[in-house]
Parts: structure tokens; C-alpha cells; sequence
């Protein structure tokens, strides 16, 4: 007599799920250390939690093995966290750096000068009479 090897997915218990979801808080922990892509790691991340805790809810009612599930909640959990480092990090530098460059504007008189450039050059263009047909 043969045995019927095959699984419903009701018999899964969410474990590929689990699977899901530990892959993409890995994937989004990596991404998460490239300081001009982190924020990516963020949406990767928050699909990784919902699969996740999915898997979990399903491993729990089927009292199943909730490993998976964990660690991809886990993983997905610290790629958001380090993700919003890097969007802090650099939200906080550009403006600093905007403003840096401000001031080393105004210090330096570089405005003023190209404003009396401006001026000069509306001068010139006030005088020549171009005939218009």
C-alpha cells in the first residue's frame, strides 16, 4: 500500500512563508549597509515582517515550529531599524551641508558679485537697440 507523500497547504503551517520571510530580512539586513540604497532595505523589510508574522500566526494555531518565523521577523526588525539609521544620517547631512554652504555663500561675498555681474550685464543689454521688422 502507498502512502501519500503530498502536502496540502493547510498541512504547510506557514513554513514557506517563514522561509519567505527570513530571506527577505536577510537580503534587506545586507541591503541596509549601503548608505545611499538603506531606505530599499526598509521595503524589503516590512514585506519580510508580514510574511513573517504570518508564518508565525499559522505555526501557532497548527503548533508547529515558529524558527523561521522568528528569525525572519528578527532580521526584518533590524533592517528597518539600521535602514532608518541611514535616512537620518543622511537627511541630517544634507541639511547641514545646505546650510554650510549657505553661509560660506554669504561669507564670501560670491552672491553680491554675481548680482552686480547681473546688473551690469542687464546695463549692457538696456543699451544695444536691436531693430525689431
Amino acid at each position: 500500500m502507498e502512502q501519500n507523500n503530498t502536502t496540502t497547504p493547510a498541512a504547510n503551517n506557514g513554513k514557506g512563508l517563514g522561509i519567505a520571510g527570513m530571506i527577505l530580512g536577510i537580503l534587506a539586513i545586507i541591503v541596509s549597509f549601503v548608505p545611499c540604497f538603506g531606505w530599499w532595505a526598509i521595503v524589503l523589510a516590512v514585506v519580510g515582517v508580514i510574511l513573517s508574522a504570518v508564518s508565525l500566526s499559522q505555526a501557532k494555531k497548527a503548533n508547529a515550529p515558529k524558527g523561521m518565523a522568528i528569525a525572519g521577523l528578527i532580521c526584518s526588525i533590524l533592517a528597518i531599524i539600521i535602514g532608518s539609521i541611514w535616512i537620518f544620517i543622511i537627511t541630517k547631512a544634507v541639511t547641514e551641508g545646505a546650510g554650510m554652504f549657505k553661509d560660506a555663500m554669504e561669507k564670501s561675498g560670491a552672491l553680491d558679485s554675481l548680482k552686480n555681474a547681473m546688473e551690469q550685464f542687464k546695463q549692457l543689454t538696456d543699451t544695444v537697440n536691436v531693430p525689431h521688422e
